[in-house]
């Protein structure tokens, strides 16, 4: 398991590499910026808010996921804030940079190793799409990737997940 902070869950379902979680609340810090909509320097404004560039000149512990929202006008990314802070979150110094509640609510969620790719993520937001429907679920948010390993971790030992908001039908 992770050596970092994760988000709280409870397994309400899992069928493979698919589960129903039940998460609850927790505070994010999101990059989303119009004139970078691919996010090209989201976790690099992340990583130095995290080293201490907030308003508290506070370091804060790295946690996982590193998470991913594709909306229709542009990509987002997000840090999972230490539980330890509360509602007591350093501000950030970046304009790009917001503190938010990720609100509880159940999410399927479809696992897989490796480098994620466009592709790779296209077939398993697919696969997931017909789960969730099998399952009597609805999809009720954008999809979202969750990323829990740094970048120089061998593909195989990679833990990816793709999570999408769902309700009971």
């Amino acid at each position: 398991m992770s050596k970092y902070e994760t988000p709280e869950y409870e397994v309400i379902m899992k069928d493979n590499e698919y589960e129903i979680r039940k998460y609850t609340d927790f505070f994010i810090v999101e990059y989303e910026n119009e004139m970078d909509p691919e996010i090209n320097k989201g976790f690099g404004s992340l990583f130095n808010y995290i080293s201490s560039d907030n308003k508290e000149k506070e370091k804060i512990s790295m946690t996982t996921p590193v998470i991913q929202e594709v909306t229709s006008a542009n990509k987002k990314m997000a840090f999972v804030v230490p539980g330890k802070f509360g509602q007591q979150i350093p501000e950030p110094n970046n304009p790009n940079l917001k503190i938010k509640k990720f609100d509880e609510g159940l999410f399927a969620v479809i696992q897989y190793s490796g480098f994620s790719n466009k592709s790779k993520e296209l077939q398993r937001e697919k696969k997931l799409e017909s789960w969730i429907s099998d399952k009597g679920y609805q999809r009720k948010s954008n999809y979202m990737l969750a990323f829990y390993n740094a970048p120089f971790t061998l593909p195989m030992l990679r833990r990816n997940e793709i999570w999408v908001r769902v309700i009971k039908i």
